[in-house]
């Protein structure tokens, strides 16, 4: 399901009509603008949110390949939820986060896409930062919170001359990106020592590129 969704981000609508055919659409169509937003709001609930895979919590304890064995040869047996869940989030980020969906959402512009990588990037930041702003941020939450961070500021310092890299508005909106975050962060507290320690660490992580920028 996420990742059907996620193309609808950045999404092109392509009739292959032959002339002659009659058709009335455009060979090229970008996704409307409300189908791009309903798309990172059904992500945000289903992939992104604190509670998003909370149903799943009570099989954790059952996820036993055997009662018996000892065939794991040095792997351990123990359920990893943690990089599953993580797993499925960045295959979102890979799709929507690609040079190629980012060049795709900027060359849009230019015949009727009017949602800007920048909106996106603001939208999916409200997506995966802003429901627990105030209180503890799971552990679920760390992880992708970390990588997107992570995934912003490879994107800002990247070299736009390299052939398939990053164009130069994606990289002045990841770097803007960025810096929104870094001023969320300054508002935000916690009683959670986790919490608190995750901020520490996202906070160094952007200092530490915004000083070489």
């Amino acid at each position: 399901m996420s990742a059907a969704v996620s193309r609808y981000i950045g999404g092109i609508y392509e009739d292959r009509s032959f002339a002659g055919q009659g058709s009335k659409d455009k060979p090229f169509t970008p996704v409307p603008v409300a189908y791009q937003k309903k798309a990172i709001q059904l992500l945000g609930k289903y992939v992104f949110a604190p509670s998003a895979f909370d149903a799943d919590a009570q099989l954790f304890p059952y996820l036993q390949l055997q009662r018996r064995g000892f065939d794991f040869f040095g792997a351990t047996e123990d359920p990893k939820p943690q990089t599953t869940v993580l797993g499925i989030q960045m295959l979102v980020l890979a799709q929507v986060f690609s040079p190629n969906a980012l060049q795709r959402i900027n060359s849009t512009s230019l015949y009727g896409n009017t949602y800007s990588v920048a909106d996106m990037m603001s939208d999916f930041t409200r997506a995966i930062f802003d429901a627990d702003r105030t209180g503890k941020v799971n552990l679920y939450r760390q992880d992708i919170q970390t990588v997107f961070v992570k995934l912003l500021i490879a994107i800002a310092s990247s070299s736009s001359l390299l052939i398939g890299g990053y164009d130069d508005p994606s990289r002045a909106a990841a770097l803007s990106t960025l810096k929104k975050i870094k001023s969320l962060l300054a508002t935000t507290v916690s009683p959670d020592e986790q919490t608190r320690a995750h901020r520490v660490n996202l906070n160094f992580l952007i200092n530490k590129a915004l000083a070489v920028k």
